[in-house]
């Protein structure tokens, strides 16, 4: 029987590299994201049909559901629609997300509402749907939640992103310890910055923040395809955290080790930006 996984985030960047990595291994996929982007995500699904094509019948290869993740009515309507039509569940990755960078006293209300709502209230809505379905796996089911290592070290400028990501950490390691025997196993995913389509849907309150973004995304030699690569092997090797990037997984060691050198250092940083 081929496994089956559900996708936030389906579109574009880590989402859609990751469906082409399952499909090409012959997984049964949902892929969530807007309604605007539904004939992208019909693509991802000829992918898994075609990736399915030498493996065993059984359930239906590809699922589009074009949804916006903050409607709670639509993921019980995506929860009973791929229940119907597979046997278990065996991988839910949230990567749908959004980000905006803007001091604190300086962001629109607007945009730490829709920051919010989208990384933090999207993931948990879709944990909350698929969670008791994957605690039913009779081998063992994994969940994978997409945060930041500005989750892990909250980055100047860009609170609002920080504070969403720190809370998609924080709802992952609850659910690692409410669950029994470690079922399902809880993958939680820090990257750096990673070349994918992030920036297209990004709000920036001031142009050197817009002009540093791109040129780190440019610079980095990390890609959506090397990171859905490195998830994948996560996955396999039951991880629980993925820090990936040179100067994240540095910062984050430093961070333990001298939190308020690390503190100094990201502002000392933020300021030649000025």
């Amino acid at each position: 029987m081929r496994k089956t996984a559900v996708i936030t985030g389906a579109a574009s960047g880590l989402g859609a590299a990751l469906a082409r990595l399952l499909a090409a291994e012959g997984w049964s996929l949902a892929l969530v994201d807007l309604p605007a982007t539904a004939p992208v995500l019909q693509a991802g699904v000829a992918d898994a049909q075609a990736g399915a094509a030498h493996s065993q019948a059984g359930a239906s290869a590809g699922i589009v559901a074009p949804f916006d993740v903050r409607d709670a009515a639509a993921w019980r309507a995506l929860h009973d629609r791929v229940r119907s039509v597979w046997p278990t569940l065996d991988l839910l990755v949230n990567a749908a997300g959004v980000g905006a960078t803007g001091e604190v006293g300086r962001l629109p209300e607007s945009q730490w509402q829709r920051v919010i709502d989208i990384n933090l209230v999207g993931t948990a809505l879709g944990c909350e749907t698929f969670l008791p379905w994957l605690r039913e796996h009779p081998q063992h089911a994994r969940l994978v939640n997409i945060a930041s290592i500005s989750g892990l070290l909250g980055i100047p400028s860009m609170a609002a992103y920080s504070a969403s990501k720190a809370a998609v950490i924080a709802l992952s390691e609850s659910i690692a310890a409410e669950s029994p025997a470690g079922r399902p196993g809880v993958t939680i995913v820090c990257p750096g910055f990673f070349r994918s389509g992030l920036l297209d849907t990004w709000h920036f309150s001031a142009d050197r923040e817009a002009r540093e973004a791109r040129r780190r995304m440019d610079a980095t030699p990390l890609d959506s395809a090397a990171l859905a690569r490195r998830i994948r092997r996560a996955i396999d090797r039951d991880e629980r955290y993925v820090v990936e990037g040179f100067q994240a997984r540095c910062l984050w060691r430093l961070k333990r080790l001298a939190p308020r050198t690390t503190t100094a250092l990201l502002r000392r940083v933020y300021r030649r930006l000025g």
